[in-house]
């Protein structure tokens, strides 16, 4: 991951805490190994002009993440946030060798929403409570 990924370590860690408090809901994408979450904003009243306007176009206040591994082995997770019209805002990829402890604070958070989101989605908790009574039963 390269260091101006580092500005991100804000957002990534809200999106973080969110997804621990289960406030976030992920789905699975179109690709495999690959988890969104849609962030909608409300509009909320201010007595900011510039706020009005970004309220009034909801457009605007909506974002999605994605988080996903890189490629066929699983093991660097990526996430990225996009606009509404699907304009990439930010892409960090987690780095299993970090230069620095910001780069594996960040890495290690984003290795950590990828885990959340996959257990969330693919609802393996369930699953394997499942799979323990059908074992007892055997």
């Amino acid at each position: 991951m390269k260091n101006d990924h580092i500005e991100y370590k804000d957002i990534i860690k809200k999106l973080l805490e969110k997804t621990r408090e289960g406030r976030v809901e992920w789905t699975a994408d179109v690709r495999l190994n690959s988890f969104r979450c849609d962030i909608l904003g409300a509009p909320e009243p201010t007595s900011n002009a510039l706020a009005d306007r970004l309220n009034r176009n909801k457009e605007e206040k909506t974002f999605s993440f994605t988080v996903m591994t890189s490629g066929t082995d699983d093991s660097r997770p990526v996430l990225r946030m996009w606009d509404k019209a699907n304009n990439e805002i930010f892409r960090a990829v987690s780095n299993d060798l970090p230069t620095s402890p910001e780069e594996e604070e960040v890495s290690q958070m984003i290795d950590e929403i990828y885990e959340l989101a996959r257990r969330q989605v693919l609802k393996i908790e369930q699953k394997l409570v499942l799979a323990s009574t059908l074992l007892d039963r055997v």
